[in-house]
Formats: structure tokens, sequence, C-alpha cells
């Protein structure tokens, strides 16, 4: 009787063992099951710009005394200049030397206009790096492709053959609107749209070609921020953006500019690497200035301004900023 309770205890002891390992099993198909899930959902969700890709990481910096007081001097005398400006407006300052920290005012998203180019820009750049595009192919050109607003490709005849590398120089330095909805189609809007989340330029986003005709009550519009745009030319200047080459090869653009009523009417000794924008009551510019003394990152955009008082309080903006 005795031996025959210990092989029904072994027994029961054995299938309790047995149920534990069996729900082991199934606890650990569970959470492989929930962190392939999540694992999927954070990948979709990057992939369509919900989720920026993780940037590299900062390098830890000490800022010294100096450095903030140099930045505070510097916000307090574009506060100055501005508040008894009407409009809106957004700064973005910074020597490229070392230690010289950027100096933001007015942080905040605001319609682009054409200073979203830069953007597409560099998307492209990076389609041509990965080999996905290249300088020489080309589009026809037709009717149907032509916008008004900025640009002489909308005045080339129908069936004219463009390379890529004729488009980015358009939409750069004339700001041509019809060579800028080409690209868009060429780098495609999503890709452009997802190029910019993972590099960080999350203020920044394009929901519509060039003079785009929109339903009454659109509320989407393209958007950016000083802060995307600094960010964006320092990278350039210390050619970090795309690569070396690519990186020149943009600045090289930019600086044939044709707009040059502002910044380079303001610092004519200066050479500029820049791009401007223009809508109705909003008029931004922003760039690399080279000059004998030092090179500067600066970028104003505004809205809700009077064209000509706006460029004027941009223009003694940039000469203090500079020039001091």
């Amino acid at each position: 009787m005795y031996r025959g309770n210990s092989r029904i205890l072994r027994e029961k002891t054995y299938a309790g063992k047995t149920t534990n390992k069996k729900r082991k099993k199934r606890g650990l198909r569970k959470v492989l099951l929930v962190i392939i899930i999540l694992f999927l959902a954070v990948t979709a969700a990057r992939h369509f710009g919900y989720i920026p890709y993780p940037m590299q990481a900062a390098q830890k910096t000490t800022v010294t005394a100096a450095q903030q007081a140099a930045h505070d001097r510097t916000l307090q005398r574009i506060q100055q200049q501005l508040q008894s400006q009407d409009g809106i407006y957004a700064v973005y300052f910074q020597p490229c030397k070392a230690g010289a920290l950027p100096v933001i005012y007015n942080d905040h998203t605001m319609r682009s206009a054409s200073m979203i180019k830069v953007f597409i820009l560099s998307a492209a750049m990076e389609q041509i790096k990965q080999g996905k595009m290249s300088f020489d192919q080309t589009i026809t050109l037709q009717e149907a492709d032509k916008v008004g607003g900025a640009g002489s490709l909308c005045g080339y005849p129908d069936g004219s053959v463009v390379d890529v590398r004729t488009l980015l120089k358009l939409m750069i330095t004339q700001s041509d609107n019809t060579a800028t909805n080409l690209m868009i189609d060429l780098v495609g809007m999503d890709a452009i749209n997802h190029y910019m989340q993972q590099h960080g330029y999350t203020e920044t986003r394009l929901e519509w070609k060039m003079m785009a005709q929109t339903a009454p009550g659109e509320t989407r519009k393209n958007r950016t921020s000083v802060r995307d745009l600094g960010t964006w030319f320092r990278r350039v200047y210390e050619k970090k953006c795309v690569d070396p080459a690519l990186d020149q090869y943009m600045i090289d653009l930019l600086l044939g500019q044709t707009d040059t009523e502002c910044f380079p009417t303001a610092l004519p000794e200066a050479k500029i690497a820049h791009k401007t924008g223009e809508v109705t009551n909003l008029y931004d510019d922003g760039g690399i200035i080279f000059t004998s003394h030092g090179d500067y990152i600066l970028c104003i955009m505004t809205d809700q301004i009077a064209r000509y008082d706006g460029i004027e309080t941009m223009k003694k903006i940039a000469r203090m900023l500079v020039e001091s």
C-alpha cells in the first residue's frame, strides 16, 4: 500500500512538472509574439514618418559661462530689434566656430514657402548617393507639368528633355516651381517626408506640390522652422549632410541664388550660399554667410508682414549679427 502511494505521488509530481513546462513555453511564446508585434509596429510607424529614426547620440558638451553669456547677449539684441515690429519673425543664428551656441528666437513651425526646397534638394542628393537616381537622368516636359509663380522652365517648349542636374539648378537658383514639382515626382513625396523624419527635421513637412490648388478650408500646409533650416545649413557647411562632395555641390547651387534682395544687399562684401522663399505676407531668407572675419549660419522666417518693412527689418538683423 505504501509503495503504491509512492508511485501515485511520483506520477502526480511528474504530471505537475510537465504542466509547468507547458505553461512556461506558452508564456515565452506570448512574450515573443508581443515583441514581434511591437517591432513590426515601430518599423511601420518609422516607415510612414510617425516615429523618426534615432539620430546618433549627441556628444555631451559642457557649456561654459562665457559661451552662455555670448548666447544670451545675442538673443537679447535680436529681441530688442524685433519687439516693436509688426508681424511674426523667427531667427536662427550661429557663428561657424568651435564652441559657438546656436541662437534661436521664436522657434516654432511656420509656413515654409520655397524654403522647403532645400530639403527636397538633399533628399534627391541622398538618392543620387544611393544610386537610385543620377544627375543625367532625364524627363520629357509636358504642358501639364508647367506651373507659374517662379522660374523659367514653364517657358520651355513641350517635349523638352531636361536632366536632373538642370532641374536641381533651376529649383534652387530660380526657385523654379515647375522644376520643383518634377523633382517631387522623381524622388517621391513620401520618400522626401521619410528622409526629413529620418534625419531629424521633425518640424518640416511637405504636404503639397508648388502652386497646388487646395480645397476651401484645407488646413494642411508645407511647413518648416528656423531650427530645422539652421540645422540643415550647418550640416551642409560642415559637409555632414549627405557626403562631402555632394554637400559642396549643394553649396555651389546655393551660391547661384538669383534672389539677392535681402541678405546679399545687406552684406555686399559677403559670399552667401542661401535660399529664399516668398508668398503673400511672407518673406524668408536663410543660408551660409562667408565673410573675411568668419562664417555664419543665419535663417530668418517671417509671416503676417508688409513685404518692404519685413525685408528691411531682416537686413538690419543680418548686419547687426554678422558685422558686429
